[in-house]
């Protein structure tokens, strides 16, 4: 186990692993350096949109705001960051249009991926939680970009063609709708017409079977009851005074006396057979009725649906519905958010130091000699009658100046990836970057 129980212990270590760790705390300082000199500024672009509610609100208007809107929003949400409005407003844009002439063009895929990670589209509803409940007031767009002016420029192509295509899908469905009501009412008013022609046809095949009718044909039976039994009185009469009169006048008066009879008799079928068919006919007329009935409710919903939609498209026209507006337009960030290339070198560099003294403590730890009387005397008990120093052999004037060779190329090589790196300081503009600037500087 290394115990280091003096200063002098510690310090002799380190001296012992200063190689190794001066090596590792090179090795670790070009990494950084080399980390810091390609790591990118990003700048973020904020553009705010806000949900107006409608200017002429109706008694639904609460209901309404709490299911339908939340749903609407979500949907803009989603057209915000779907794949032909991300590639069309990059196109408008010119977002990857190659810097040299000839330069390629990234892929539809990778252009994809690249828009995808640097937008995030969310609704915000102030100091209430976003439930289905509570409808949002704003929709935040945020797009982190490499250069602050397309970041604005790309916020606000995604703010602009939303509010746009919005505009058009609320215009497009308040005409679908009235176009949608204005068809059913048409079909409606003539199924409706259909049907009352069927009535009218069916109420002139049945006239005398129809509910209506019944109490006059069985006045009308009675009445003709009635007759045939003073027709009958009348015959009995000519039969009992038949040895009065000529034969051929009571065969006159008889014939004329049983065709009224026949008539009457006729007549009466007739009815009965109307007043039998009575109870058909008045269930089919029922649900004949019943069906013109249905359809005169479903004109009166439609009609009124009809002018809903009329009155929506009119507020759509007027823009006094349900829309979005610029709360807040991005601009060009002035700073950049990310972490600068100073702090990412030094802490590059202090992680270096680190891992040397780490490595130092591993490699004493690995190889637990005792290097002295005192460490002898704690370890083992044994207090050391004499202490032989280490005699190190002597070296060739070739050995030694070999090892001091390989040393200083190690050395010259590491301070010439260094330099390389810092290099690039020199430039004023890649220096500038390390300090706070503006967008346009």
């Amino acid at each position: 186990m290394v115990q280091f129980q003096s200063r002098e212990e510690l310090f002799a270590a380190i001296r012992r692993r200063l190689p190794i760790m001066l090596l590792i705390v090179l090795i670790g300082c070009i990494a950084a350096v080399y980390v810091a000199m390609n790591k990118t500024k990003l700048y973020r672009a904020t553009a705010a949109v806000q949900i107006e509610s409608p200017r002429i609100p109706d008694a639904d208007s609460g209901r309404r705001m709490s299911e339908e809107s939340v749903r609407r929003i979500e949907l803009i949400r989603q057209r915000m960051t779907s794949t032909m409005s991300l590639l069309q407003v990059s196109e408008e844009i010119g977002l990857f249009q190659p810097r040299e002439p000839g330069g390629r063009m990234p892929s539809r895929d990778e252009r994809l991926i690249v828009l995808r990670n640097a937008v995030s589209v969310r609704a915000e509803s102030g100091n209430f939680a976003f439930s289905p409940t509570v409808a949002p007031f704003a929709i935040i767009i945020e797009v982190v970009w490499e250069e602050p002016e397309a970041a604005a420029a790309l916020a606000n192509g995604i703010m602009t063609a939303a509010i746009a295509e919005s505009r058009a899908r609320n215009l497009q469905r308040a005409q679908d709708a009235l176009t949608f009501f204005d068809e059913e009412a048409a079909e409606i008013d003539s199924r409706i017409i259909a049907v009352e022609a069927e009535i009218a046809e069916f109420r002139r095949a049945n006239d005398e079977a129809l509910p209506g009718s019944i109490a006059a044909l069985r006045s009308q039976l009675a009445a003709l009851e009635v007759s045939e039994f003073e027709i009958d009185r009348q015959l009995a009469e000519l039969q009992v005074n038949s040895d009065r009169l000529r034969e051929a006048d009571l065969a006159r008066r008889t014939e004329l006396l049983e065709d009224q009879k026949r008539l009457i008799v006729a007549r009466e079928t007739e009815i009965e057979a109307a007043i039998a068919r009575a109870p058909e006919v008045a269930r089919d007329l029922g649900v004949l009725e019943r069906q013109l009935a249905a359809l005169q409710e479903q004109y009166s919903i439609v009609v009124q649906q009809r002018g809903d939609a009329e009155f929506e498209q009119v507020m759509e026209v007027q823009d006094q519905s349900e829309r979005l507006e610029i709360l807040e337009q991005a601009v060009p960030p002035e700073y950049s958010f990310s972490r600068s290339r100073k702090s990412i070198a030094m802490l590059g560099a202090l992680f270096s130091v680190i891992v040397a003294l780490g490595a130092g403590y591993l490699l004493e730890l690995f190889n637990p000699a005792i290097r002295s009387a005192a460490q002898l005397e704690r370890q083992l008990g044994i207090k050391p009658v004499i202490s032989v120093p280490v005699v190190q052999p002597r070296r060739t004037p070739f050995d030694r100046w070999g090892r001091r060779g390989g040393l200083l190329a190690l050395i010259l090589g590491g301070l010439a990836l260094l330099a390389a790196g810092l290099g690039r300081f020199v430039d004023p503009n890649l220096w500038s970057r390390f300090l706070p600037r503006r967008a346009g500087s």
